[in-house]
């Protein structure tokens, strides 16, 4: 990170890193370097141990931006500085330590992670590092860079029955031609065949804006993989459902045989 966003992000950094509860401060790359591009904006997360200011008082700190909002559970702050949309999310660290916890039995692993996937440990990865207190986060990144094979199996396991799940009702939504409930399936599965990609190549799943960018671009891929994935993306109404559904089929067969 250079540039603008860089020095607003040292400056609010610096405003929050006098907090008590602060204990890192990172920011992922900017999805865009482009000011007009929608998916353009800052974002940092803030890992925290103990009580976090109250957001009038969040908000008294961040004065210096425009538009401050805080969402109703209080966790998250928006704000605009110097026309560029900030995102602050503050996260416990505690939090971090159980999903990172594989010592419990793989079952348990694996339900703390259905409801994030590893995004959060993606970010950590890739981040710019404002504030490391007592270097959590660099031990962090140490533990992710050599999880063991037993971790990239066990998602990839995971991954691969929701997908097949997800298949079972891509086709019952195709012999019903219930189009919503096709569609909704169809995103589920997308999104599931790119999750088991990311394990089969040992690497953390990026934001969902970036998922079909990165996944073609990864090193092992199945035979076909683009063409499939791309007939899958497809909105043309002239395409049956039942054709998809047979792609599908195409796609999570050849997935399996990696």
């Amino acid at each position: 990170m250079k540039g603008q966003p860089k020095l607003i992000a040292e400056k609010i950094a610096a405003l929050l890193r006098e907090w008590p509860c602060v204990d890192s401060i990172i920011t992922g790359h900017l999805l865009s370097g482009d000011f007009s591009d929608p998916y353009y904006f800052l974002s940092l997360d803030v890992y925290v141990s103990g009580a976090l200011p109250d957001s009038e008082e969040r908000k008294k700190n961040l004065g210096f931006g425009a538009a401050f909002e805080s969402s109703i559970s209080k966790d998250k702050d928006r704000l605009l500085i110097d026309e560029i949309p900030v995102r602050i999310e503050y996260k416990p660290m505690d939090r971090v330590n159980v999903l990172l916890d594989f010592t419990d039995g793989r079952e348990d692993f694996l339900a703390r992670l259905r409801g994030t996937g590893t995004y959060v440990f993606y970010k950590i990865i890739n981040s710019d590092v404002f504030y490391d207190r007592g270097g959590w986060i660099a031990g962090l990144r140490k533990k992710l860079k050599n999880m063991p094979a037993s971790f990239w199996e066990a998602l990839r396991s995971s991954y691969q029955s929701r997908m097949e799940h997800c298949l079972s009702d891509l086709g019952a939504a195709a012999m019903r031609s219930d189009e919503l409930f096709f569609l909704i399936s169809s995103s589920n599965f997308l999104q599931c065949v790119c999750s088991v990609l990311f394990a089969v190549n040992k690497r953390f799943e990026p934001s969902f804006r970036l998922f079909s960018e990165q996944v073609k671009a990864l090193p092992v891929l199945p035979e076909s993989f683009a063409g499939r994935f791309d007939t899958l993306l497809r909105t043309n109404v002239d395409f049956p459902q039942a054709r998809k559904y047979g792609i599908a089929e195409l796609l999570a067969k050849s997935l399996l045989s990696l």
